[in-house]
């Protein structure tokens, strides 16, 4: 028989036993622990490496297919094909309304609440062509998909790197391909290919939620250079045996030490720089082909004016060879059969490539206040400068007739 002594032995060899077993475990998985780190941050090394080779191959190396840079006729088929799609739904939803028309009122009711379920969802489905996803520029497609892939699997320091990284290249490679578009088909393709693709860069990068910002730290070394050359002028020789703070060593040490210089590179800022100045270069040279000639005209007035407040020859501006009422006539009808012309067009192309009628407006406002503008200079001026037989020969559009020619291009 066991007496209490031995049962209580008994359950302290137990209980040594479970802790020698536990701790036993905890070593056996700090060391499974140890090696899966290790085989986790080399598979992130691994990833990293091959990351910046596909950066540099896939999207800085990239080169276009004619495929790739046919636009608008891209667009064009693919706005066609749309079209021909929603006529065919349209057609199909009328036969079926119509052969609804001869059921029974119990089926007919069944059949309009099962289509008042579809309807919606094919009116919703209607995507431009600009803004599917396979539309989209090579370049910028696989730097999203990169990027969304790598955002969950490595450190945020290392992705903010790669993410800098491959924003910049692809947005040199939007850069060369715009370059392309503009010398083979017109200057407003090559613009809006460009607007449209820094819009889907920034609309897509904004849900990351990290900072697309890196520091560069570099080593500046021009007081070095420039302490070395002055040092190794044959003028100095004398000064390496001075014994006073004029000595050449010793203003080579205190002068020629580099700098360090830390500077960010930003590469979200970058997207909305280039898309910024894209947008005012666009501004800028629509501006010049619808009013460059009126403007042209009003720059050489103002030269003239200028002249005369600084004690130049008094003028007549009626009198002069290239202000003569008829002459401002060709140039003010000239400008308004060019706007009569390519505004159309232009609208048509900026709903072609941007696809949404908000950025359009915000787009094509300045244009429009730019053109407002020159015209009520332009009468301002005629008010001052001719009599009311020259304003008839003149016939300057009124400021209405051009907000209303605007208006219905809108």
């Amino acid at each position: 028989m066991f007496n209490s002594t031995m049962v209580r032995e008994s359950c302290l060899g137990q209980g040594g036993a479970g802790a020698y077993l536990q701790q036993s475990t905890a070593a056996q998985l700090g060391a499974f622990d140890a090696v899966v780190k290790q085989m986790l941050e080399d598979v992130q090394e691994r990833l990293v490496y091959r990351t910046h080779i596909y950066i540099q191959t896939d999207i800085t190396g990239y080169n276009p297919a004619p495929g790739d840079l046919a636009y608008p006729e891209k667009l064009e088929m693919m706005e066609r094909i749309a079209q021909s799609l929603k006529e065919e739904q349209m057609k199909q939803m009328s036969q079926e309304s119509v052969f609804s028309d001869v059921q029974l009122e119990d089926a007919d009711g069944r059949r309009n609440s099962n289509a008042g379920s579809v309807e919606p969802s094919r009116l919703h489905t209607s995507v431009s062509p600009a803004d599917l996803h396979g539309m989209w520029y090579p370049t910028v497609r696989r730097t999203l998909v990169c990027l969304s892939k790598l955002y969950r699997c490595i450190d945020r320091a290392v992705f903010q790197g790669l993410s800098q990284e491959a924003l910049s290249a692809c947005i040199q490679s939007l850069l060369k391909a715009s370059d392309i578009i503009l010398k083979n088909k017109t200057q407003i393709d090559g613009q809006l290919f460009l607007i449209k693709h820094l819009l889907i860069l920034r609309e897509q990068i904004a849900p990351f939620h990290t900072d697309f910002a890196i520091k560069e730290i570099s080593l500046d070394l021009k007081k070095t250079r420039d302490a070395a050359f002055k040092i190794l002028n044959p003028k100095a020789v004398p000064k390496f045996f001075r014994l006073n703070s004029h000595n050449a060593i010793l203003e080579f040490l205190l002068e020629g030490t580099p700098e360090i210089k830390e500077h960010y590179i930003d590469s979200k800022k970058d997207v909305d720089r280039h898309l910024k100045f894209s947008c005012e270069q666009f501004i800028q040279q629509q501006t010049q082909i619808f009013v460059g000639n009126l403007e042209e005209f009003l720059t050489k007035v103002s030269a003239l004016k200028t002249m005369a407040v600084q004690g130049g020859p008094t003028y007549s501006l009626s009198q002069q060879p290239w202000a003569q009422p008829a002459k401002i006539n060709d140039i003010v009808m000239a400008t308004y059969r060019v706007m009569k012309s390519k505004l159309p067009s232009t609208l048509q192309s900026m709903s072609l490539y941007l696809a949404n009628r908000d950025t359009e407006f915000i787009l094509f406002k300045p244009v429009r206040n730019n053109i407002q503008q020159v015209f009520q200079r332009l009468h301002s001026l005629l008010q001052e400068e001719y009599s009311g037989e020259d304003l008839q020969i003149i016939a300057c559009p009124s400021v209405e007739q051009i907000n209303l020619l605007l208006s219905v291009n809108k």
